[in-house]
């Protein structure tokens, strides 16, 4: 994917100077595209890269924020690096110690489900997306195993993952499954 066009570092610079906030937000929907689309290549689960990308521009923004800090790169290619390494450092750490089974393998869900209209592609692709994120041990994950293979509470999950409240752990839940569904529904269309 070739990147779009996007302004020089200097236009990111001066309007950083200029307006703080509007420049944060210039960065961070100008180069959010490509750097998704390049760390897809080594790990397909957006939500994760989503939130790689939120730290890695908020790198950014305390470097710059320092009158010391000079760029030697474009933009986009100093989030990239950052963002590879933290993908890089999540992927290769330890396991996280967790309640969670290990070897969980999502077919033990979907013994219990309903799959009617369901094709085995579909399904294949669901398996595929959520033992990825098995592997990875993805917030994601462990909070798709404690609600739905556990039958935890909200306020146990909330408990267990560090979340402030119920309220909490029920959105995280909830964006949980809408990245699920999007990614799901990109690898459909592929």
């Amino acid at each position: 994917m070739a990147q779009t066009s996007v302004p020089s570092n200097q236009y990111y610079l001066d309007l950083f100077k200029a307006r703080y906030e509007r420049a944060i937000d210039q960065i961070y929907l100008d180069h959010k595209r490509y750097f998704i689309h390049y760390l897809e290549q080594y790990y397909p689960i957006y939500s994760d890269l989503e939130l790689i990308y939120q730290d890695a521009v908020m790198v950014l923004v305390e470097k710059l924020s320092k009158p010391s800090f000079e760029l030697h790169c474009t933009i986009q290619t100093y989030l990239n690096a950052i963002g590879k390494n933290q993908l890089f450092k999540m992927i290769n750490r330890e396991p996280e110690v967790s309640s969670l089974p290990d070897g969980f393998d999502c077919s033990d869900w979907l013994e219990d489900v309903e799959l009617e209209g369901i094709s085995p592609h579909e399904i294949a692709i669901f398996t595929e997306v959520f033992n990825k994120m098995a592997a990875a041990r993805s917030k994601c994950y462990q909070l798709f195993q404690l609600f739905y293979y556990q039958s935890r509470s909200m306020r146990e999950i909330a408990d267990e993952l560090g979340y402030s409240s119920e309220a909490n752990a029920r959105q995280q839940k909830y964006k949980c499954l809408t990245r699920l569904r999007a990614h799901i529904d990109k690898l459909l269309d592929r």
